[in-house]
């Protein structure tokens, strides 16, 4: 009976790592995503010094989650994410509006991918 109590336990406890990882993901990404967000919109009123800032910003943080996104994101996700985020600086520097919106957008759905991908779901488990 007690091997079954530990097993239990440690069941328990994976579930529950589980969970505060899915909210540390999302706080992390929704973070990034919002300082995105201010950086292309910055660029839409046609700030776009301030702009480059902003993204600078958002690369400096997705850059300093490594110790983080490197054990629980899968590298091609990494991988995909950086491109994405200097795809858009790229056209930020260009001062390129019509790329910008597709990079922009490229960007956002990566992040909400990586949202997306580490919650619970029937397609997860199976």
């Amino acid at each position: 009976m007690k091997k079954e109590l530990i097993a239990a336990l440690l069941l328990i406890l994976l579930f529950s790592g589980t969970l505060v990882n899915i909210g540390v993901n999302d706080k992390m990404m929704q973070r990034l995503n919002a300082e995105v967000k201010d950086a292309y919109d910055s660029a839409a009123s046609g700030d776009w010094g301030k702009a480059q800032q902003r993204l600078d910003t958002a690369i400096s943080h997705w850059l300093s989650m490594d110790g983080y996104t490197h054990i629980f994101i899968r590298h091609s996700e990494i991988d995909a994410t950086t491109e994405a985020f200097y795809s858009m600086m790229s056209d930020l520097c260009a001062e390129d509006s019509g790329s910008l919106e597709g990079s922009y957008g490229m960007l956002h759905a990566q992040l909400l991918s990586l949202i997306g991908m580490e919650h619970v779901s029937i397609g997860s488990i199976f």
